[in-house]
């Protein structure tokens, strides 16, 4: 991996328990706030001003742009939330150019465990340890632009993006430069 270890442990440190509030919200209530998204751009400001070359980190923007580019006609086609949008791109920025495969594959893995996860425990009794967590509930199709018809379920995807940031990181402090 490309990504500088200094850079993955420096932003970890902040970043891990900023993931873990992000998972708890959107599970909770299917929400992620402008407020963690805002935090985890300025963890990434800070940290990538402090470790980073400049150019480095200026070019890290481009990672943004083409994330929230594409993510943004997902949610015109109703395939991912306004939040989940924002996340991911903002946690784009924190990916080094060379390890964008890496990161694919790290973000593909961890949105589908993810999603097993959340399907295994609402099918569970699992699922009495926190019962009142919107990612259990089916939620009406208000209109035919949503995707599906009737009753649908939908999978907070804040989840699998923040474990894909947290696992990159990890992985860029064992195997980074």
């Amino acid at each position: 991996m490309q990504v500088s270890s200094t850079f993955a442990l420096w932003a970890l440190i902040p970043a891990a328990p900023l993931c873990v509030y992000i998972f708890w919200m959107d599970m909770k209530h299917k929400k992620i706030s402008n407020r963690s998204v805002w935090a985890l751009f300025a963890i990434f400001v800070v940290v990538g001003l402090a470790t980073l070359p400049l150019m480095d980190f200026a070019w890290r923007f481009a990672n943004y742009g083409v994330v929230f580019a594409v993510l943004l006609l997902m949610w015109m086609a109703r395939q991912v939330g306004a939040g989940d949008v924002k996340m991911a791109a903002v946690a784009a920025l924190y990916v080094e150019r060379a390890d964008v495969s890496y990161m694919l594959i790290i973000t593909f893995g961890s949105i589908i465990v993810a999603v097993l996860a959340t399907l295994i425990i609402r099918a569970t009794p699992l699922r009495n340890l926190a019962p009142d967590w919107a990612a259990w509930k089916l939620k009406a199709s208000e209109n035919d632009i949503n995707v599906g018809k009737g009753d649908q379920m939908t999978i907070p995807m804040g989840t699998g993006i923040g474990l894909a940031l947290c696992t990159y990181l990890i992985l860029g402090i064992v195997h980074g430069q």
